[in-house]
């Protein structure tokens, strides 16, 4: 089986490439490959809905933190009217 080391930010994973996978020939060896197998596709669910939430998480983030920024425009809009109409009111 062939494995690759990718390091991310002090995190080691390995990726395999499964389409070279050869199935054990015996009962044991073949229930160890299947149970080795049933972990990572488990584990990689978990992955999945973390990130799934994560992703979730940042949409719901980046929204407010724009909505907040529009409020922030508007408001310095206002002002800005308010500060042109003075000027034009004083000529």
């Amino acid at each position: 089986m062939m494995q690759n080391n990718i390091t991310t930010k002090h995190i080691t994973t390995r990726t395999m490439n499964f389409e070279n996978i050869v199935t054990a020939k015996d009962y044991d060896t073949l229930l160890i490959q299947f149970n080795a197998l049933k972990r990572i596709a488990i584990s990689q669910q978990a992955q999945l809905k973390h990130y799934q939430k994560r992703v979730q998480e940042f949409s719901v983030e980046r929204v407010i933190e724009l909505e907040a920024e529009l409020e922030s425009q508007k408001e310095m809009n206002t002002i800005l009217t308010e500060e042109l109409d003075t000027k034009q009111q004083e000529q």
